[in-house]
């Protein structure tokens, strides 16, 4: 009988990938406004129906294939003197593209994404101005807030989500690689560029744990723009496409992040003496017309069944239900912004989401609650 040749083992060598050498440079070698795919820009709109207009996009060439002019001269933004002046600066170059980033998403899911047009990046740039001014610190941490700290501010809150263009998953690296396509002559200002830069790449945890990358290494500037994106949420983070599923075609029973934001009327926060609170005003009334595809004609807004159901068998009111559930979904939101918040005053040591619901039905009652709590020493 034949003996059989006993198989070697191969040791299999797993050869770590720097991601920020390899698809970076990939990236950066192209000078066209393409798909991940290799899909023109163009092509993808019409072929999404997304209705669009190339002279709302300045800043691409109407070319079968459109190629990114650099239009912005970032010597000459670091000039400007007040947000305000940069979001004219911005808008003269960037056109209406910024309502184009929603629909695009949106073409992802079934009933869309939260809101990334203009109405999420203006928030995001006004509460990154408000966290760095009531910080006082400058853009690196190295001086006091400054005219340079406010537009840089405004830079990265109006354009942290334009690599969506391309696509969802990895858009802050395509996001900064858009920056290097779209600015000239920042040599001279390379400190401000290169935070830019670091900012936009790095606001998102899913690139900083691959990374193994410690957000407490960053700037001031990175972590006002995560935590001002970590609590931008409520009823204007409601897509387009989101209104257009509405009950009928089930987009609330399907997904629990249109709810939650449904349920906020507005995203606001305070510093107190030793804590930072977000403050949540919850509602299921005072809803406006958008709103008529989330209601069941009766003015107010349609719930899952899920909240229905424990509040007629068990007596707990939605605003309870609403608070487990955002615990459940936004934990790891929540504790991101509090690592930012901790990170810029250092004089803080609680992070609390409170929520407020004004019961104008006078059926449960109104009523005041924590979300969540979490100290200092329990991230540090």
């Amino acid at each position: 009988m034949q003996k059989k040749t006993p198989k070697k083992t191969v040791k299999k060598i797993h050869k770590k990938v720097d991601r920020t050498k390899t698809d970076l440079d990939l990236i950066l070698r192209n000078a066209h406004f393409l798909r991940p795919s290799g899909q023109s820009f163009w092509d993808f709109l019409t072929f999404e129906n997304i209705p669009f207009t190339k002279k709302h996009f300045p800043f691409l060439s109407p070319h079968t294939k459109p190629k990114i002019k650099k239009i912005f001269d970032f010597s000459e933004y670091m000039k400007i003197g007040s947000r305000g002046e940069a979001l004219s600066y911005l808008y003269d170059g960037f056109g209406k593209s910024f309502n184009y980033v929603g629909p695009v998403l949106d073409s992802e899911l079934k009933h869309g994404f939260n809101d990334h047009t203009d109405r999420h990046t203006l928030w995001v740039s006004q509460t990154g101005v408000e966290l760095l001014q009531r910080a006082g610190v400058s853009y690196d941490g190295k001086g006091q807030y400054d005219s340079n700290t406010e537009v840089l501010m405004t830079l990265i809150g109006m354009t942290h989500d334009l690599g969506n263009f391309f696509s969802r998953k990895e858009h802050s690296t395509y996001s900064a690689w858009l920056l290097t396509r779209l600015f000239s002559n920042f040599e001279k200002h390379k400190d401000e560029f290169d935070a830019v830069l670091h900012a936009v790449l790095f606001h998102e945890e899913p690139i900083l744990i691959d990374l193994n990358l410690e957000i407490s290494n960053g700037t001031p500037l990175q972590w006002a723009l995560v935590a001002a994106d970590k609590m931008h949420v409520g009823r204007d983070r409601i897509g387009g496409r989101s209104f257009q599923s509405g009950i009928e075609n089930g987009a609330l029973e399907d997904d629990i992040h249109i709810v939650l934001n449904a349920l906020i009327v507005r995203s606001a926060w305070y510093l107190g003496v030793r804590s930072f609170v977000w403050h949540l005003d919850f509602s299921i009334d005072q809803l406006e017309e958008k709103f008529e595809s989330f209601t069941t004609g009766n003015k107010r807004l349609y719930l899952p069944k899920f909240f229905q159901n424990v509040f007629i068998k068990k007596g707990i009111v939605y605003r309870e239900s609403f608070v487990k559930l955002f615990n459940e979904i936004y934990i790891h939101r929540m504790k991101m912004a509090a690592k930012c918040v901790f990170l810029l005053f250092p004089h803080i040591n609680e992070f609390r989401v409170e929520l407020s619901d004004n019961d104008t039905r006078a059926k449960v009652g109104s009523a005041k609650m924590t979300v969540f709590v979490i100290r200092r020493k329990q991230l540090f």
